[in-house]
């Protein structure tokens, strides 16, 4: 009944993290998991922050805040490349140091309070993702037995939102204190982010996958990469629907320090309890139980019914539009809703790669899955801003309500068709 291609024994998804045998190299591999997170975890408590400190502290203008919303996905625009060389060299701990010394610069706004400038550092402290992020999967890939990753991973995102929760708080407390502080925290994130990026690269030292992919120069890159959109049509289709989903997440960024700003008047504490505390909850408490359901569920299934659930984000932000007697209590409700979604997406987007990916090429396809973002961070965040400009913040909602709800349906009507085939065991 499911596409089980990468089919995983009953008994071993079942488990939970505290009955499942783990070898020592998956002990120790997790353990330095751990502890990437939480370093990652505090330079997360002051990210969720940035638009806010552009917006409320720094006047960021709507066009800046549009490329703060474009920067993240457009910097991993040439993650694909990067990771089918180090897919061909395996070289994947000196691509993630290479990662880990991008991140530090971000510390030089201790000097500075121009948005511009915070935006050319935060460009190059979200390019390390495309060289962390594929390096990420291909460690779990290695170091994780097939049936354990997904549940390893979740409660490695149970341990960052653990400590990134009270992070965000700690930030927005400090930066309604006295704003001045942004200048020490942009120093924490740099230092803390490169130190997630260097446990990363210790646990990729010495790594070796099963099957190392011979062609590393240019022609035979775009030779392979045409062979992945030609040749795996589940994985190309899974992309697809992703990048829907992903214009519903993109549009709506650059709505969301305004409208909470001009619309809801919210403190830069609020704001962190609404983003980074409330919306970072499903990622906390549901993360371990999540991944064990993308251990066993098809990633069309999964990633459809979380798609859906997402949708009541944008839905509930725009009941907080219309009806601003109960503004902010809906305000927080959406972001319960997206706790809940986002959790579930956020397993998805690093895990799913790893389902359609033949031996040795992990990289390489979460290369192009991030490279993916990149391609529609270049328009999702524009089209949020001219709707919001234009048409006003309900519209803008309305439209992300749409993109996640046409995701879903996607994914599942393919999951469907799958299911029903009789070429899908």
């Amino acid at each position: 009944m499911f596409f089980n291609r990468r089919a995983v024994p009953p008994d071993l998804a079942d488990r939970s993290l505290f009955s499942m045998s783990l070898t020592a190299d998956e002990k120790g591999a997790f353990k330095l998991h751990l502890l990437s997170q939480i370093f990652g975890a505090v330079a997360a408590g002051v990210m969720m922050n940035h638009d806010y400190i552009a917006t409320n502290g720094l006047g960021a203008s709507v066009v800046q805040i549009t490329l703060l919303a474009m920067i993240w996905p457009v910097s991993n625009l040439f993650s694909v490349v990067t990771s089918h060389f180090v897919d061909s060299s395996n070289r994947h701990s000196t691509a993630i140091f290479i990662g880990a010394a991008l991140r530090l610069p971000i510390a030089l706004m201790f000097f500075s309070s121009s948005v511009n400038f915070m935006l050319i550092l935060l460009f190059l402290y979200f390019s390390s993702n495309s060289l962390v992020i594929p390096g990420q999967n291909a460690v779990m890939r290695s170091r994780y037995n097939k049936g354990h990753r997904g549940l390893l991973f979740g409660w490695t995102m149970t341990a960052l939102n653990l400590f990134a929760l009270p992070a965000a708080m700690v930030v927005g407390a400090l930066l309604d204190a006295d704003f001045s502080f942004y200048r020490w925290l942009f120093v924490v994130e740099g230092v803390m982010g490169s130190a997630q990026a260097v446990v990363m690269g210790f646990m990729a030292r010495g790594m070796k996958d099963p099957v190392a992919v011979a062609e590393s120069n240019i022609r035979d890159f775009f030779k392979s990469i045409g062979q992945v959109l030609k040749g795996d049509r589940e994985f190309l289709k899974f992309e697809m629907f992703f990048m829907i989903y992903g214009f519903g997440f993109m549009t709506v960024q650059p709505a969301l320090p305004f409208y909470s700003q001009e619309v809801l008047g919210l403190s830069y504490e609020q704001y962190a309890l609404a983003k980074g505390v409330i919306g970072q909850l499903g990622l906390l408490l549901l993360a371990p139980f999540l991944g064990s359901k993308m251990d066993k569920l098809h990633p069309f299934k999964f990633t459809g019914v979380v798609c859906f659930i997402l949708a009541g984000f944008p839905l509930l932000l725009v009941g907080s539009s219309l009806f601003p007697s109960i503004g902010i209590p809906l305000y927080y409700a959406a972001w319960a809703a997206f706790a809940i979604g986002i959790a579930g997406v956020v397993i998805s987007w690093n895990m799913s790669s790893m389902f359609f990916a033949p031996e040795g090429r992990t990289a390489t396809y979460q290369g192009l899955h991030v490279t993916a973002t990149a391609m529609r961070g270049f328009f999702a965040p524009v089209l949020g801003s001219v709707v919001m400009k234009y048409l006003g913040f309900t519209a803008n909602f309305l439209l992300s309500f749409l993109f996640f709800t046409t995701a879903s349906i996607l994914f599942l009507l393919h999951y469907r068709k799958r299911s029903e085939s009789p070429d899908s065991d």
